[in-house]
C-alpha cells in the first residue's frame, strides 16, 4: 500500500532492487488478499513461488489467505512482538536478511 516510487527508493538504497520481478502499489478497497488474489491469476503466478514482504499484521493475514509465503519487516508500522503474533513466514530486522530468505528458498 505504499508508493512504487517509495518502495523503489528503499530497495536501491539498500541494493535490493534487482532481487524483485515487480513492484505492485496499489490501495486495497476490499483486502490485499483480493489483489494478492488477482496478481497470481492474471500472471500465472504460483502462489508457493512467490514471497510477500509486509510490515503489518494485514500483510500477514493477507498473504496467509492467500497461500503466499510472507517476511514480516521489523522496520515498518507494526512492531516485531506484534508481527511475531501473526506468525509470519519470517521477521526480519534488516533489509539485507532478504538475501537469506531467497537464497534458501532458490
Amino acid at each position: 500500500s505504499n508508493t512504487k516510487e517509495n518502495v523503489t527508493i528503499f530497495l536501491a538504497n539498500n541494493q535490493l532492487l534487482n532481487l524483485f520481478d515487480f513492484i505492485y502499489s496499489g490501495t486495497p478497497l476490499f483486502g490485499k488478499h483480493k489483489i494478492i488474489d488477482r496478481l497470481i491469476r492474471q500472471n500465472k503466478f504460483c502462489p508457493d513461488e512467490m514471497i510477500y514482504v509486509g510490515d503489518e499484521t494485514r500483510d500477514i493475514t493477507a498473504a496467509q489467505k492467500s497461500q503466499v509465503q510472507v517476511v514480516a519487516v521489523a522496520w515498518g508500522f507494526n512492531s516485531p512482538q506484534i508481527l511475531s503474533q501473526f506468525n509470519p513466514d519470517h521477521l526480519i530486522d534488516h533489509p539485507l536478511e532478504l538475501l537469506d530468505i531467497l537464497d534458501r528458498a532458490g
